[in-house]
């Protein structure tokens, strides 16, 4: 994997002429140690884009914050056709009235909306295997996504992409059990996505899928 060398974004060049994928988290650890690796995966790795990953600021979690600083990102580097700002959030933190209104924001400002139900470990468990793998009782319990046990920490999903990985630390993600299986999750989580035209998903699944084929469509060897 190369060096990383994220440059501050006060840095950028009034005038560019690399496509900008930013990727707003509203989790502080998970996803952006995920969507970092994958942005210094040397199969993705291009050029002409440049992946910016922006994680979650202590206690500035909300989608509202998020979007708040995708439009910051927007002010200060300018929106350029082709590029795209994706907002990535789990739907187990917020109502669906919040999620309505996040929503309606991201369509209006021309963003994208990256959602995982119950959260990002579906995202990553859609690496390793497909939804069609567990039961219908299965499924449910991933989507309530409660502790494993009464005394645990982990959740359902913790606990699974646990005991398929052979560890899981969602401080300090190892991405080796995932990217490698990137094709595999895309497809996973599309064949899942059976309601692909609501604004935010309702069953069990990710929309990061969405962000993934973007990111796929986008390196040297897509293009």
């Amino acid at each position: 994997m190369a060096e990383r060398s994220f440059s501050p974004l006060s840095s950028r060049r009034k005038y560019r002429d690399a496509k900008l994928i930013v990727i707003a988290t509203e989790g502080e650890s998970t996803e952006p140690t995920y969507f970092e690796d994958l942005a210094f995966d040397d199969r993705f790795r291009h050029p002409r884009v440049d992946i910016r990953v922006i994680p979650a600021i202590s206690g500035l979690s909300s989608p509202k914050h998020v979007i708040d600083r995708l439009d910051e990102i927007r002010r200060e580097s300018g929106l350029y056709q082709g590029d795209e700002l994706w907002l990535v959030i789990d739907k187990d933190r917020w109502k669906d009235r919040m999620l309505s209104e996040v929503a309606q924001k991201v369509r209006q400002k021309g963003y994208h909306l990256a959602d995982s139900n119950p959260c990002f470990e579906i995202w990553l468990l859609l690496h390793k295997k497909s939804l069609d793998d567990y039961t219908p009782q299965e499924q449910k319990e991933l989507k309530e996504n409660r502790r494993s046990q009464p005394r645990s920490s982990r959740t359902r999903l913790e606990k699974e992409l646990m005991d398929i990985c052979g560890s899981y630390d969602k401080r300090n993600l190892n991405t080796s059990h995932y990217l490698p299986h990137l094709d595999s999750a895309i497809e996973n989580a599309d064949n899942a996505d059976t309601e692909c035209d609501t604004r935010w998903l309702n069953s069990l699944g990710s929309r990061v899928y969405k962000l993934a084929q973007s990111i796929v469509d986008s390196s040297p060897n897509n293009t």
